[in-house]
């Protein structure tokens, strides 16, 4: 049985006791607050402690209509009556059990929840639905009702969900109270036969629920239909794209052997081992001893994105925009100087260059920093020994500030995305997703400039093609070394052939490791950060926290915005863009 990696070898007798008492007699407590089982169990209500599982419901069967039993697990974490808010709940999972990896007993490589994430299904008072859902689901008025003292969660049961469940109930615990709920105690879990049939009335939630089975009569219902739907959108979001997951089931359903998944060629960053494991482990695709084929769930997958591609599309679309990373941080807006005035409606106020091509004369902004030198110099007279010295009572060079236009809305955007080797995995596959969905999601063209190892190269050009994105990100692959000022530099040059003034939004994990004109790479991309100011284009730089120094120096210089974030992921960096591009 395979075992989070790191846990304890207390916890692991835990766990292995805990599945003991679940084949022998169905139920078990865990902890003080949870009941776990294979079973339907229910409270009396005026015996708030006891809790009753009926040996002869099986969860899988009572709740989702399974043929076997056995296959779906069922935990109730109990509270004080309140209504939680599913999402809350959701959340607090998510975030744990993404996290868990594990190591099988005769094997070194780790893996970890992954698609099973998607067979976990949250019904509180308040609502529910499946775990990476909207969950917006489970509205009815008896199914809240029911639930108003617990959290009730239904899981498919696989060895490494049963390894998870002290996660599970700690995460769905730590809810209940940042809700402000107490926590129930559970002082006993009574096994009963049960006679008759159940009435699950209160239980039968409508929802997006990938456990539920579809009875050979019923394939035309709605339930049916929704569940093709739910299953189309989820290979749809792993792979990043309903035109590939359409072809992917379509070569299954054709059969195929492990090497034809390479000869693909979807567009996902995803290798073809990772598609492989992604398609059986969702239960899309099995194995015959020979090839891989489609299963029963993969062919209704396969028959709704034949028939609602757009619609799969759009959702792809809507999910990316509607739900921005709670950990999305507060932009940093960073420049050279303070100065009074400094920003004018949609212009910067800056000094000149000798020899630049001078905009428009700030009078108000060109006064005040001459009079602040003057009194300054005035000031140090007074101090100076001999009382000697001179003012300039004109202004001069230094003195004169001019305006720089700079356009917000409705803008271009330039991607700057860092291709460097450190962004390999799914660094990389964010800033492409990001590209993807900019194209999908915005009204401007976008333009997608990757920087690594000693080269520069526009993938694509200013476009609203998905196509010319997609053959454009197919040239981007991790390797190398960081030629930061490089990729300024060439973004600022295709900034010029915009009839609009863009956005230049850089996604970058490092500080730059190639010079450009100098033989300081950090002095090179500084200094191309300062044309970009100059220039009044708009710069926004998405990056992590080891190397806020840096970003922080360059963000300055470029007069642009600085988001740090934990890690890159896709859907943080699409409310960022989002955010920038409507500033």
């Amino acid at each position: 049985m395979p075992f989070p990696e790191g846990m304890p070898a207390g916890q692991r007798s835990a766990i292995l006791r805990l599945k003991r008492l679940l084949d022998e007699k169905g139920a078990a407590r865990v902890g003080e607050t949870a009941v776990v089982s294979l079973k339907v169990h229910v409270q009396d209500v005026s015996v708030p402690d006891e809790v009753t599982a009926v040996v002869s419901g099986d969860a899988g069967r009572v709740f989702y209509n399974r043929e076997r039993p056995g296959e779906v697990l069922h935990v109730d974490v109990f509270h004080s009556p309140g209504c939680l808010d599913p999402k809350l709940v959701g959340r607090r999972l998510l975030s744990a059990l993404s996290g868990i990896r594990f190591e099988p007993a005769g094997g070194s490589w780790h893996e970890g929840l992954g698609p099973l994430l998607s067979y976990i299904d949250i019904q509180t008072g308040s609502g529910g639905g499946r775990l990476d859902g909207d969950l917006t689901y489970g509205q009815e008025e008896g199914v809240r009702r029911a639930h108003t003292t617990h959290v009730h969660i239904a899981c498919l049961m696989k060895p490494e969900v049963l390894a998870s469940v002290f996660t599970i109930v700690a995460s769905v615990e730590s809810a209940a109270l940042e809700a402000g709920l107490e926590l129930r105690k559970v002082k006993r879990v009574r096994v009963t036969r049960g006679g008759g049939s159940l009435d699950i009335t209160d239980y039968q939630a409508s929802g997006d629920s990938l456990l539920r089975n579809v009875a050979s009569g019923d394939k035309e219902s709605a339930a049916h239909l929704y569940r093709q739907e739910a299953l189309a959108r989820k290979v749809a979001h792993d792979l990043g794209s309903a035109s590939d997951s359409e072809r992917l089931l379509e070569g299954l359903a054709r059969g195929m052997r492990a090497g034809d998944f390479a000869r693909l060629r979807l567009s996902t960053d995803k290798s073809p081992e990772e598609v492989r494991k992604l398609v059986t482990r969702s239960g899309l695709a099995m194995y015959d001893g020979n090839k891989y084929c489609l299963t029963q769930e993969g062919m209704m997958a396969l028959t709704f994105l034949k028939s609602h591609s757009s619609e799969i599309e759009a959702y792809l679309r809507r999910l990316l925009w509607s739900l921005p990373s709670r950990k999305m941080p507060t932009g940093e807006r960073k420049g050279l100087r303070p100065e009074p005035s400094m920003s004018r409606g949609r212009g910067i106020v800056l000094p000149a260059i000798k020899g630049e091509h001078l905009p428009s004369l700030a009078i108000p902004e060109t006064i005040v920093a001459w009079k602040m030198r003057t009194v300054a110099s005035t000031f140090r007279l007074a101090l100076s020994p001999t009382g000697q010295g001179g003012i300039s009572e004109s202004p001069i060079w230094s003195d004169l500030r001019f305006t720089y236009s700079r356009e917000r809305k409705g803008m271009p955007i330039i991607l700057l995305i860092d291709a460097s080797a450190s962004m390999a995995g799914r660094r990389i596959r964010a800033a492409k997703e990001l590209a993807r969905h900019l194209v999908l999601a915005g009204k401007e063209k976008v333009s997608i400039v990757t920087f690594q190892d000693m080269d520069v190269k526009v993938v694509a050009e200013f476009t609203r093609s998905r196509r010319k994105i997609e053959e454009g990100l197919t040239q981007a692959h991790a390797l190398g070394l960081t030629p930061l000022a490089k990729g300024l530099e060439k973004a600022l040059e295709l900034s010029v052939r915009s009839s609009k003034k863009p956005l230049i939004l850089a996604i970058t994990d490092g500080i730059p490791t190639v010079p450009s004109k100098s033989l300081s790479p950090v002095q090179d991309a500084l200094e191309a950060a300062r044309m970009i100011a100059r220039r009044g284009i708009r710069f926004g730089c998405v990056g992590l926290e080891p190397n806020r120094g840096f970003l922080k120096d360059m963000v300055a210089n470029a007069k642009g915005t600085l988001y740090i974030v934990e890690e890159l992921e896709a859907s943080t960096l699409a409310a960022i863009a989002k955010k920038e591009s409507l500033r």
